[in-house]
């Protein structure tokens, strides 16, 4: 058995296996679309690779042509997966002119040119290229924002390196025929085409496989911090950023406030209104509560009706300042109206208020005072703010 004829199954394995584990991903529900195009790919890509190891056997139309323009077909099907995958549309017309372009280019060195490998290498590397490079770009832009700088750097950098590979490839095709020979003609071996091939499939379905697990990561990471219901942090999520302020008290003594939001007789709401209803009301009020917030404030649910928000930072003149502008927000929610035709109900909250400033006072401590405050605040008529009174050491410090 040749190097080459090797080298081909190896690379047709590898495509197969590349197709089965994709389709398996998108069966699963994992980026089905995105995985399905990826799929493809695969498939074109050992199409390209089979139809080309048959040159000299088949009609130069199919061992050129055919296995090219398969090959420009895969890069498209990468690129426009990467696209499905980021939720970006508006692409189709750039994909159908690269491949069209692509295919018109191929038809003209058939048609017009005797031995026309430079010139077919060269017309299908520029149009990889293209597809891989403006992918990579497309996702980097996306998946920094979304996992983060150096792991949206790392899983591009794959797509780039091959991008790259392909135009320094179409750049030399015009210079040496030993760069022109295609997989499954002899010379392979020395021109180490095949190895870079296999090297470059697995790099790029390696870069989008991260990519799907990275994405798949966070998502589960998103959901076990977050509400289901209101899309804020859960009580979980709450809690990791409280503790976190707290060891920036007891570290550098910096101060947070921590505000304690309860949704007024919201028994009564799902009474008069209906539990559907009343999950309404709970999204309304967590998006007015957001809203009025900073963004570096925290806002979480911390089960039922009670919300807690997280002003880092924030002292007792800042606590009571952000406490009115939720008050107020909430206030310019629409009343519910009434299935039965009674009174609309207008939504209202109450707020307790507590400083956590003191290095020495215990977490439960200060979640005591935050509770008093809230119930002080609805024993007072509701639809109001109330502070906590300090805590006992510093009760203690005033009274020496």
């Amino acid at each position: 058995m040749s190097t080459a004829t090797l080298l081909l199954i190896v690379a047709l394995l590898q495509q197969g296996f590349i197709a089965l584990a994709w389709l398996a991903a998108a069966f699963g529900g994992l980026s089905r679309t995105a995985a399905a195009h990826w799929c493809a790919a695969a498939v074109c890509t050992g199409a390209s690779l089979a139809i080309a190891s048959l040159r000299g056997q088949v009609d130069p139309w199919v061992g050129f042509g055919v296995a090219n323009a398969l090959g420009v077909l895969s890069a498209v099907l990468i690129r426009r997966g990467g696209q499905i995958f980021i939720d970006k549309a508006g692409g189709d017309r750039e994909h159908g002119l690269v491949l069209g372009c692509a295919l018109l280019a191929l038809v003209g060195l058939l048609a017009f040119r005797e031995g026309p490998r430079a010139g077919v290498v060269f017309v299908t590397a520029v149009a990889v290229a293209w597809c891989l490079l403006r992918s990579a770009v497309e996702l980097w832009q996306r998946l920094r924002f979304e996992l983060g700088l150096r792991e949206a750097t790392l899983l591009a950098a794959p797509i780039v390196l091959v991008g790259s590979a392909f135009t320094v490839r179409a750049l030399l095709a015009p210079l040496s025929s030993g760069l022109s020979v295609p997989l499954g003609t002899p010379g392979l071996a020395e021109g180490y085409f095949g190895l870079f091939l296999l090297a470059s499939t697995l790099l790029l379905h390696f870069s989008l496989g991260g990519m799907t697990v990275m994405r798949l990561v966070r998502r589960f990471e998103h959901l076990s911090l977050h509400d289901a219901l209101t899309g804020v942090l859960n009580r979980r999520g709450i809690e990791r950023r409280i503790e976190a302020e707290s060891q920036r008290l007891a570290r550098y003594g910096t101060p947070y406030a921590l505000l304690a939001i309860d949704l007024d007789h919201f028994k009564r709401v799902n009474d008069l209104h209906g539990h559907a209803e009343g999950d309404v009301a709970l999204q309304a009020v967590a998006r007015a509560l957001e809203t009025a917030l900073r963004e570096v404030d925290a806002l979480g649910r911390m089960g039922g009706e009670e919300f807690y928000a997280l002003l880092p930072s924030g002292d007792e003149t800042a606590a009571a300042g952000a406490a009115q502008r939720l008050l107020e927000r909430v206030r310019q929610i629409p009343p519910l109206v009434s299935r039965a035709g009674g009174p609309p109900t207008a939504l209202t909250i109450s707020i307790g208020i507590a400083v956590a400033d003191d290095r020495r006072e215990p977490r439960h401590e200060l979640l005591r005072r935050l509770d008093a405050a809230l119930y002080r605040a609805k024993d007072e008529g509701r639809d109001r703010a109330v502070s906590a009174k300090p805590p006992v050491s510093a009760l203690r410090l005033a009274a020496d």
